[in-house]
């Protein structure tokens, strides 16, 4: 299997609009019906998955930037989050 070019494109656009979807959409000329079918291909939802996993990273990256200059917010949600198992709620 491969992507289309339509596919190419979109995904790309997905990753500048940091997965979101509809904004992706009315970037592009594509519709919710395009993409609906679209997910049904294997291939192409391994690459949402890959932009969703991409997104995740960069914004971990910047609370860890946060973190690193002492925002406690930024500690305190990491903690709420990593940390619940040791009894940060």
């Amino acid at each position: 299997m491969e992507l289309t070019t339509d596919q190419k494109i979109f995904l790309d656009v997905l990753e500048k609009t940091m997965g979101n979807v509809t904004l992706a959409l009315e970037k592009t000329k594509y519709t919710r019906e395009d993409y609906d079918e679209w997910t049904e291909d294997i291939l192409f939802s391994i690459m949402i998955q890959e932009v969703n996993e991409k997104t995740i990273d960069y914004v971990e990256n910047k609370l860890i930037q946060e973190i690193n200059k002492g925002n406690l917010n930024a500690i305190q949600f990491y903690l709420k989050t990593k940390g619940k198992n040791r009894g940060y709620v």
